[in-house]
C-alpha cells in the first residue's frame, strides 16, 4: 500500500512536471523523492527537526509514531540527505496531518505540496472522512492550494505556576471527580469520540501510558460519566484531551487538576469558541493565537449532546 501511494504522488502528471520545473536550479537528479519512513530514518529525522527549529513536543513524535495505523512519509535527496517528513495518523473518521517539515534550501519549489498530499492518499485509503491539521500563518496558503479550509483559531492558555494555587477553589457541585481508572476506558472513548467526532482512543491509551495516574473522570451523583481529563506531567504541565458535559464539570475537573500541579506551570490548547474561553481566564490562564485548525472533507460533528470539548491533546499540538 505505501508503493502504491508514493507511486501515485510520484507520477502524477502535470502537477508532478510542474514542480520539477520549479526547482530551476537544482539538477532533476536531485529532485527528493518521497518514500515511507522507516526506523533506519529515526536519527536524521532527529537532525531534520533540529534544522528546521522544530517548534513542537519533543514527545510528540514518538508518541504519535506508536499509534496503530500512523504512517510517516521522508524525502529524500540522491545522496541519502533527508529534506522532508510529514505524519499522516488515521483516528476513524478523522485523520491527522501533522509533523510537515520541509529543510530552508528545500522550499518554495512544491516539496511541502507533495508530502502533503502523500499524507492526504494514505489517510483518504484508511476511509477517513475529515482531514484536519494545524496550519501556521506561513503555511495556511499551502494548505489551501490542497483543498483545506479554514474552521477555528487554536489559543494556547497558560497558568504560570505562581497563579495556581489561587485558582484552585472549593466549588460545591453534585458531580465528583477522581482518578481515571482502566475500567472508566470505554465510556472515556465513547465520551470522546461524541465530542471530537473522530476515535482518539489509540491515542488516549498511549498518553494514559506515558502518564500514569495522571488522567481524571467526572461522575454525578448517579454514577454517569460527565468528563474526563488527561494531564501531561512534567515541568510544565499540559492538560489535554479535556472533555466536560458542562462549565461546572469543567471546572470540577480542573480544579482537581490543578490541586495536582505542584509548584509547575499548567497549559492548554483550545481549539473552537465554547465556554472554555470564558472559564479559563477566570481561573488567571491567558491565552494567545497559536495556530489555524483547518479541515479538508466533510465537517465533523462535535458537541454532540452537549459534550464539549474543553482542551485537545498536546500532542496534536503539531
Amino acid at each position: 500500500m505505501q508503493g502504491n501511494i508514493e507511486e501515485t504522488l510520484s507520477t502524477s502528471g502535470s502537477k508532478q512536471n510542474l514542480e520539477l520545473e520549479n526547482y530551476g536550479r537544482f539538477n532533476v537528479r536531485h529532485v527528493p523523492r518521497i518514500r515511507a519512513m522507516n526506523e533506519r530514518d529515526l536519527g536524521r529525522i532527529l537532525r531534520l527537526r533540529a534544522v528546521v527549529r522544530w517548534s513542537g513536543d519533543p514527545r510528540s513524535f514518538d508518541l504519535l509514531r506508536g499509534t496503530k495505523e500512523a504512517r510517516w512519509a521522508v524525502a529524500e535527496t540522491s545522496d541519502g540527505a533527508l529534506v522532508g517528513m510529514v505524519g499522516a495518523v488515521p483516528l476513524g473518521s478523522v485523520g491527522i496531518l501533522c509533523h510537515l517539515a520541509v529543510h530552508e534550501d528545500y522550499r518554495g519549489f512544491g516539496l511541502g505540496s507533495r508530502l502533503s498530499r502523500w499524507a492526504v492518499a494514505y489517510l483518504r485509503s484508511r476511509g477517513t472522512r475529515t482531514i484536519r491539521l494545524y496550519a501556521t500563518r506561513k503555511a495556511e496558503g499551502l494548505y489551501r492550494s490542497l483543498g483545506f479550509s479554514s474552521v477555528a483559531s487554536r489559543e494556547v492558555y497558560r497558568l504560570k505556576a505562581s497563579g495556581v494555587a489561587r485558582a484552585v477553589k472549593s466549588t460545591e457541585s453534585e458531580n465528583r471527580a477522581k482518578v481515571l481508572e482502566m475500567g472508566d476506558l470505554a465510556e472515556v472513548y465513547g465520551l470522546d469520540l461524541w465530542s471530537h467526532g473522530g476515535d482518539r482512543s489509540p491515542l488516549i491509551f498511549a498518553t494514559l501510558r506515558s502518564h500514569p495516574g495522571q488522567g481524571l473522570v467526572a461522575r454525578d451523583s448517579s454514577g454517569i460519566l460527565k468528563g474526563y481529563l488527561v494531564r501531561s506531567g512534567g515541568p510544565l504541565n499540559r492538560i489535554g484531551p479535556f472533555v466536560a458535559s458542562s462549565p461546572e464539570v469543567a471546572r470540577k475537573l480542573l480544579e482537581n487538576a490543578l490541586q495536582s500541579s505542584g509548584d509547575s506551570s499548567v497549559e492548554i490548547t483550545v481549539t473552537g469558541p465554547g465556554p472554555v474561553r470564558d472559564l479559563l481566564p477566570e481561573l488567571g490562564f491567558e491565552g494567545v493565537v497559536d495556530r489555524l485548525r483547518m479541515e479538508l472533507g466533510n465537517p465533523t460533528d462535535g458537541g454532540t449532546a452537549g459534550i464539549l470539548e474543553y482542551g485537545t491533546t498536546p500532542y496534536l499540538a503539531t
